[in-house]
């Protein structure tokens, strides 16, 4: 199977911060944290170790080992060390148990660590970004969990087919916690005197705050952290990334349906009649390629069950193109998903007309077709289908 995936920057920022933070230089050289440990054997594991680990470069790799000790007792402690050039973020890992995040501020700090505790169960002591980090985490983890649960309202609401206004006051909610997450991690940053905390904090506001914010709130550490070498790092990093992405879109475009008329396709359907694109002409048609062995299609059916019911009446069709082998099992995926709308098929999986014709190399992948047979959108899903359904056939 294969899937059409669009990468934003941002999402290999992502990738890529807890890795650039995790790994390069430190003034101080090296560094101790002292753990008092207890309720080890809440474990239940014998010959239980802690680690300190180092998260190499590059994402790929997997963390590397600096130093580990046996919790050899129910409560006791324990000394590991490492040692860089510069500050950073590392974690201390039980084995098959938690794990917490460090940054080696200071030549020496002390964790106090109740091992049979799943929520608030260590304080740092003696580092103050560590302290810092563990309070944003907790603090962050809350906000998180809150727009969490209104995504999934949202998203059960418009499953449902609820009301506009319940969506509206739904999508309100969601965008206010962002907004409030947002000026949370800005202001953590603000107040922030550490360079490993504020890139740290960055990375994970990669997720939500948009990417001219983003931009500036890089620059602005860059000036504030001229020697950090981590910041021009991941500034030289992403601008890497922004060229090729780039290129990229330029490439799309130039490969691009829209604006362009909709390419003739004529093949044969469930009862062996054959049926055309440009059959529909007059109407707008969305034109849907999948497959019955395609997972993200089927997750992706209901959405496009949902639009046609909301717009079947109002000048909209939509016209199924299957990269199916098996007659069989396209007329049963079908059936299952209720697709009641016209589908064709050579039947002819990659090797189909419709790969040759409309150029994709994954599915699922549609074309949205106007009046006058002219591809005005494709690659549609989800919320960005409905949105553009909404705005044609107002």
């Amino acid at each position: 199977m294969r899937v059409q995936k669009k990468i934003s920057w941002l999402t290999v920022v992502l990738l890529i911060l807890v890795a650039v933070t995790g790994c390069k230089e430190k003034t101080k050289g090296r560094f101790e944290v002292v753990i008092n440990y207890k309720n080890a054997a809440s474990m239940m594991q014998p010959n239980l170790r802690i680690l300190l680990e180092e998260i190499p470069y590059g994402g790929n790799a997997a963390p590397q080992i600096l130093d580990s000790a046996g919790l050899n007792d129910n409560n006791g402690t324990v000394t590991l060390k490492g040692n860089a050039k510069e500050e950073g973020v590392y974690q201390l890992v039980i084995e098959n148990g938690p794990s917490l995040i460090i940054i080696n501020d200071v030549d020496k700090m002390t964790v106090d660590l109740d091992i049979s505790k799943r929520d608030n169960y260590y304080t740092i002591t003696g580092s103050p970004a560590s302290q810092q980090l563990r309070d944003f985490i907790y603090k962050y983890s809350e906000k998180s969990f809150s727009i969490n649960k209104s995504l999934m309202e949202l998203d059960s609401l418009k499953q449902m087919n609820a009301a506009d206004s319940l969506l509206l006051i739904a999508t309100d909610k969601k965008n206010k916690g962002i907004a409030a997450l947002n000026g949370y991690i800005k202001e953590s940053i603000n107040k922030s005197a550490n360079p490993a905390y504020s890139l740290f904090i960055l990375g994970i506001g990669s997720r939500t705050i948009p990417p001219v914010e983003f931009d500036k709130i890089l620059a602005d550490l860059l000036k504030k952290y001229p020697d950090y070498t981590m910041l021009a790092q991941l500034k030289k990093m992403i601008d890497l990334q922004k060229a090729q992405m780039a290129d990229m879109n330029s490439r799309r475009q130039s490969t691009s349906l829209i604006g362009k008329a909709a390419p003739e396709l004529s093949m044969p359907d469930v009862n062996g009649k054959n049926i055309s694109i440009s059959s529909f002409k007059g109407k707008y048609v969305l034109v849907d390629f999948w497959a019955s062995w395609c997972g993200p299609c089927r997750l992706e059916n209901p959405n496009i069950v949902a639009v046609y019911n909301k717009y079947k009446n109002k000048n909209f069709a939509i016209l199924g193109i299957s990269l199916d082998k098996e007659k069989e099992a396209w007329q049963k995926a079908i059936k299952d998903d209720q697709l009641t709308w016209a589908h064709i098929s050579d039947l002819s999986y990659w090797s189909s007309e419709a790969v040759k014709v409309y150029g994709f190399d994954g599915i699922p992948y549609n074309v949205l077709i106007n009046p006058d047979g002219v591809v005005i959108a494709e690659s549609l899903r989800g919320a960005g289908l409905a949105a553009k359904l909404e705005e044609v056939l107002k």
